[in-house]
Parts: C-alpha cells; sequence; structure tokens
C-alpha cells in the first residue's frame, strides 16, 4: 500500500477527481466528440481562451491522462490529473497540490471529495499534539511545508556557496607569501611621494570638508600642481606623475567648471582629461558601465584620477559600513583592472568637520586624509593624516592676482589676528578719527586682545594716532 506522503498515493487519489471538477473552474470549456469504441463515454473537447492564451486538450474518460493540442508545446503530450490540478490549480506549487488533494478544497461536492475530507479530518485531528516527525509522517501539508522551506533553505546555502565561488574567481588567486630576505632584496623605487608628505605612489587620498568649504576649489588647485608640477599650495613639492589625470567632476555644471579651470591657467592641458557627469548616469552603477569605463580610461592613458565626489557615485546607505566597504572593494577593482595608479576622493565631513561623514569604512580604507574646513571668520585651514603623513592643521590664504592657495602653516591664533586687524583697519578708512571705544565694538574678544590688534596695527605703520578731547587717541588710516 502507498504511503499517504508518497506521489503514488497522490497519483492515484487525483484519479478519483472528475476532469470536469478539475477543469471547468479554471474556466475550461467542453464539448463531446464522439464515443470511445466500446464505451458509453465520449471524447471530451476542452478549450481554453482568456483572451492572451488559448489550449485546446482532449480527454479519453476518467481513467486517462489527457492529451495536449498545441503545436508549440514542448515535452510530453499527456497530462495527467495530478499534473493538471498542480498546475491549472496550485500555480506549479507541489506542496500546494497536495494540500489541494489531501484536502478535497473546492474540487467539487460529490461522493469522493466527501469522503476525503473525511479522511483528512482523521489525519488532521490530532496534528497539533504530535512530534514535528510523527506529524511529518502521517500530515501531507505540513510535509509539503516543510519540504518547501527545506528546499529554500538549501538553495540558499548553496547559493552563497556559488556566489562566493564566482567572487573568488572574479578576485583571482591571492597573492603568496615571500620571505623577508626576498622582499628586502627587491628593487623598490624609494622616492615614494608623488605630493611631498600628503600622496604616495600608488596611494589614496580621501578629502574631506563640508559642503561649500573649499573642496573643488584646492583639488582643481592639485590638478594644476599634478600637471604642470607647480608645489602644491605654494609649500609641498609635486613629481609629476606618469600618465594622464582624470577628473571626475559630479558637483560643478559644465559652464562654471569651465569657469574655474580656466582660472588656474594650466599649462599641459592635453595631459588632463575631464568626466562632466552632474546629472548624468553613474559610470560604477553596473558591470557593463564599470567594464565600459576601464577600457576608456585605459585607452585615455589615465593613472591618477580625482572623483568629486564619493557621495554622487555611491548609490547605497552611507552609514552601513558593509555597503560602503563592499563599494569601495569594487571601486579598488575598477581602478586596478583601469592601470589608475593614484586616486584623490573627495568626501563630505560632519558636523565638526574633522571626521568623515558617515560610515567608518571610509575612514580606514585610504592610506591618508586630507581635511578643509572654515572657522566663523571664513578663515580656510588645511591638515593631513595617514600612513606617513602628519601635516599639523594651518590656514590657507587665497591670492587674487595668481588665483592660486597658499598653505601658510598659521595656526588659528594668528588667523583671528589677522582677521581681526582686517576688521580693524578697514573700519578706520571708514571713520576717520574714532576712538578706541567705536573701533572695539567693530571685533570681538576680550579687551586686552583688542587693546593688542590697535597696537599691532600702529607697529606696522597701518595706523597713527592724534590726541582728541579729554586726552583720548583718535585713530587714522595710513
Amino acid at each position: 500500500m502507498a504511503s499517504i506522503t508518497s506521489r503514488t498515493y497522490f497519483e492515484n487519489y487525483s484519479k478519483l477527481i472528475l476532469w470536469r471538477d478539475i477543469l471547468e473552474p479554471e474556466g475550461f470549456m467542453w464539448e463531446k466528440l464522439e464515443k470511445i469504441n466500446g464505451s458509453e463515454e465520449y471524447v471530451l473537447g476542452w478549450t481554453y481562451d482568456d483572451g492572451e492564451f488559448q489550449i485546446c486538450l482532449q480527454t479519453f474518460g476518467e481513467d486517462e491522462p489527457a492529451f495536449i493540442l498545441d503545436w508549440s508545446h514542448e515535452g510530453n503530450p499527456r497530462l495527467t490529473k495530478l499534473e493538471a490540478i498542480k498546475k491549472f490549480r496550485c500555480g506549479d506549487n507541489w506542496a500546494y497540490t497536495k494540500a489541494l488533494i489531501a484536502e478535497s478544497v473546492n474540487i467539487g461536492e460529490n461522493t469522493i471529495d466527501r469522503i476525503g475530507r473525511k479522511r483528512w479530518e482523521d489525519y488532521q485531528q490530532s496534528s497539533l499534539d504530535m512530534s514535528p516527525e510523527v506529524r511529518y509522517v502521517s500530515d501531507p501539508l505540513f510535509q509539503g511545508i516543510v519540504d518547501q522551506e527545506l528546499g529554500t533553505m538549501i538553495a540558499k546555502d548553496y547559493a552563497k556557496v556559488k556566489f562566493d565561488e564566482m567572487k573568488f574567481a572574479q578576485e583571482g588567486e591571492p597573492e603568496s607569501a615571500i620571505s623577508l630576505s626576498d622582499f628586502l632584496s627587491r628593487e623598490i623605487p624609494q622616492n615614494k611621494w608623488v605630493v611631498d608628505g600628503l600622496l604616495i605612489k600608488s596611494g589614496k587620498v580621501f578629502f574631506a570638508a563640508k559642503a561649500k568649504a573649499g573642496k573643488t576649489t584646492l583639488c582643481l588647485s592639485l590638478l594644476k600642481s599634478l600637471v604642470d608640477g607647480d608645489n602644491f599650495l605654494g609649500k609641498f613639492d609635486v613629481e609629476v606623475p606618469d600618465g594622464r589625470i582624470g577628473y571626475m567632476n559630479l558637483e560643478l555644471t559644465d559652464g562654471q567648471m569651465q569657469e574655474w579651470v580656466t582660472r588656474q591657467g594650466i599649462l599641459n592641458q592635453a595631459r588632463v582629461h575631464f568626466w562632466n557627469l552632474r546629472g548624468k548616469a553613474n559610470p560604477f552603477r553596473s558591470a557593463i558601465s564599470r567594464a565600459r569605463l576601464i577600457e576608456e580610461i585605459r585607452s585615455l592613458g589615465v593613472k591618477t584620477l580625482i572623483i568629486d565626489t564619493f557621495a554622487k557615485i555611491f548609490p547605497g546607505q552611507a552609514n552601513d559600513n558593509s555597503e560602503v566597504n563592499r563599494f569601495l572593494v569594487m571601486l579598488d577593482d575598477v581602478l586596478d583592472k583601469a592601470g589608475v595608479e593614484q586616486l584623490v576622493m573627495l568626501v563630505h565631513a560632519g558636523n565638526d568637520a574633522k571626521k568623515i561623514r558617515g560610515a567608518t569604512a571610509l575612514t580606514d580604507h585610504p592610506d591618508s586624509i586630507w581635511y578643509l574646513f572654515n572657522d566663523d571668520d571664513k578663515n580656510r585651514y588645511f591638515s593631513a593624516i595617514g600612513r606617513d603623513t602628519d601635516i599639523p592643521e594651518g590656514l590657507i590664504e587665497f591670492d587674487p592676482i595668481t588665483n592660486q592657495l597658499e598653505f601658510t602653516g598659521a595656526g588659528k591664533q594668528v588667523a583671528k589676528d589677522s582677521t581681526a586687524k582686517s576688521k580693524v583697519l578697514e573700519f578706520i578708512q571708514k571713520n576717520p578719527g574714532s576712538n578706541a571705544s567705536l573701533i572695539d565694538d567693530a571685533i570681538g574678544g576680550n579687551r586686552a586682545f583688542k587693546i593688542k590688534i590697535r597696537k599691532q596695527l600702529i607697529k606696522e605703520g597701518l595706523v597713527f594716532t592724534k590726541k582728541g578731547p579729554n586726552n583720548s587717541d583718535l585713530y587714522f588710516a595710513v
């Protein structure tokens, strides 16, 4: 005798169900064609047509499979009742098919159906009190659900194995170990800097600043230094890197970028290639687009790439370390295949401007991090930290004549004094003959600081005094 959980059992049980009870609920129309030889039964023609799909079947009594009349059908043209129930009534789902047949749900109200439901109630009456092992062999619905879930779990685990194998194949064989003596005997160029103390050869730099702090301006200054060999920020020596320089602009309009680059006065313009991508498709969005980008970078001979900014090429959750790390690994892979040796990528800083905004993976990944921030008086300060990189915070000044930035290295106090002196001098120029009280209202700080600023202006020969009413000092600009 077949087990209630076996396919044979359900094959036999499905034969007790009439073709009409299987096909009519699904919209099949039937007609008598001819009598079956030696029988009172007829060959029945079944037609299904919902305006989108059409199919015809023929049945030769209740004990025989149906025959599929469809010239485009591939495979066995014979259709058993079990397969018909599975495909037409249960969405080709085996677990649902078992449950439907065992429970005789919506298949009719004939004696067979009633017997089926009665038997099913006998199987189910104590199923909730059974152990899972006993219920599995006695409850077809439970068995179907378990089998389906088991198949899903096995498929997920196996899919992960196959995915890991695919990733390993894409990444290639890991680098083999090398002995210390062999490593030390290698000839490695000792001049390791592209930008002295800031950008190492074959290195990655992430440049962090808050929005509108001047990241792009500073990076365009870097671009000129890398192309023409000028000292970066007027202080850091530059060894012009091999190959061309690529600049991926996702922030400025084409017009803005053209204007800003023109100010730099770049001489060796043929060594620079721009991707102006504001509002355009992300070149890292898919495997196909990445392959095209790799081919383009290689064909152009770009060896150093500046990306402005990370936020515009990363499509995921910025605070998710796993997502960010996967993207950075992918980015490294693209740049490696493209032959890019140096990367400078702009990222947004947090509220205090001393940390990269988002996942900590952004801080861990580069060789060094540059920081740029503005104080309340709009003075700009630059600093850098990283492997063999340690540039203390110092003032950056803009030269309007050369359109270049210069790193003075001055600290915040010097910058504060300079800003205060400029404010006081401007006030005196506009209000000659002002006394100390009026002048002090123009700047912040305590009384001692204000006195110091006025004395510095006099000492530098920018301001002089005359005696006024009540022997007070009146200030005039030179």
